[in-house]
């Protein structure tokens, strides 16, 4: 089994870790913006590795074998199975609810989150980081996770991914989804 090559960590597990730092414990307020992000990480985790190309029209599986993250099996199988005819932003959509539950509970059952219980019981608690935030060191990871959470919080352009590759492209995806879920609501007609 093959380890995604990050430094830290997993990409997605430090995109939600980070935003339960900065919201306070709060991240599920953002699940819709988290979720697409999350998927986002998990594919690019497995783009540099080699196991799918991600391109804007899609995402092509070139590997199903096993890696050792329980999450990025479930989004290769989950793409195996969707079959071909949907576009990246499609993807990630469909993806963004499993992973981002995924990923929480992976972060809970670690320890690395702890779920406080607020006035009204555990639905309204908030869930911390038990220990600080890792800090990346500077490369792919790094540049990934700056990449994905500024195209989370829609505050910076895209185009600002040095590599221009999966990274990009899935940015990209991400923004253009999170557009269009903000105009539906906006413009439900």
């Amino acid at each position: 089994m093959i380890r995604p090559p990050t430094a830290t960590g997993r990409l997605a597990d430090a995109l939600l870790l980070h935003a339960a730092e900065a919201t306070g414990g709060r991240p599920d307020r953002w699940r819709t913006e988290l979720g697409l992000g999350a998927a986002g990480a998990v594919l690019v985790d497995l783009a540099l590795i080699g196991r799918v190309a991600v391109r804007p029209d899609g995402v092509t599986v070139r590997s199903a074998a096993r890696v050792e993250d329980p999450v990025a099996d479930g989004v290769l199988g989950a793409l195996l199975l969707s079959g071909r005819g949907r576009c990246l932003e499609g993807c990630l959509e469909h993806l963004a609810p499993s992973v981002y539950e995924a990923v929480c509970a992976r972060l809970l059952a670690e320890g690395r989150l702890v779920c406080v219980r607020g006035r009204f019981g555990a639905r309204y608690g908030r869930c911390l980081p038990t220990g600080p935030t890792p800090v990346p060191t500077p490369g792919a990871h790094a540049d990934g996770l700056a990449a994905l959470l500024g195209a989370v919080r829609r505050r910076s352009p895209c185009g600002e991914t040095a590599d221009g590759g999966p990274t990009a492209v899935v940015c990209a995806a991400v923004e253009a989804r999170l557009r269009a879920a903000a105009q539906t609501l906006t413009c439900p007609f």
